[in-house]
């Protein structure tokens, strides 16, 4: 028996150490996938925020002539601002605004930012009633009232759209290195690790 004693320590020795290989390698790769999905997702989310700010930015600048046209129109005028490249314009940013939106309202994990969305979300449910209503409105057609309170909604929207900026920037910091010379074991390391990815 006791000449089998170094043949098992040999054995039990290998099979932990091929164990810990093994739980050493799996943990390297659900380390590796999970920042590759938090990548990603900082990737999608990067392309909503610019693709929504751009459009946010454009519609509430056109609102500005939108809402002063609006009140001056009369009736015969509204049928033809309706045709109007400027509505077409105006139809194309506030969709594009509101698919932006609703890609958000999915994707964004940080409280902060999520709480901004909300925020935005609640005053473009009501762009209707509470920005364009009161210009609209064909008994406050002499009542500049009605335009000071529509450029005042217009600001809250300017205002949360700024939020949203804010809240993102911190999630979507890229870090940029100084590229460094590239040794020849680098590489071989570099090859392995992309070797143990799973496919």
């Amino acid at each position: 028996m006791a000449d089998y004693v170094p043949q098992i320590i040999t054995a039990v020795g290998t099979i932990a150490g091929a164990l810990g290989g093994v739980a050493v390698t799996q943990h390297h790769q659900r380390r590796t996938a999970a920042m590759e999905r938090a990548d990603k997702r900082r990737a999608e989310l990067r392309t909503h925020i610019v693709e929504f700010l751009i459009n946010a930015d454009e519609w509430t600048s056109h609102m500005d002539i939108v809402i002063a046209v609006m009140w001056k129109a009369t009736d015969r005028d509204m049928i033809e601002l309706s045709n109007s490249e400027m509505a077409k314009r105006s139809g194309e940013l506030r969709y594009a605004v509101t698919k932006e939106l609703k890609h958000l309202l999915g994707l964004v994990g940080d409280s902060h930012l999520q709480q901004a969305v909300h925020v935005f979300h609640d005053l473009w449910l009501n762009v209707s009633d509470q920005m364009m209503g009161p210009v609209t409105d064909k008994k406050r057609k002499s009542d500049f009232g009605a335009v000071e309170e529509s450029l005042k909604y217009l600001g809250r929207l300017r205002r949360a759209t700024i939020d949203i900026r804010n809240a993102a920037l911190p999630l979507l910091w890229v870090t940029v290195e100084d590229p460094q010379p590239v040794r020849w074991w680098q590489i071989r390391r570099r090859k392995a690790a992309r070797r143990a990815l799973p496919r």
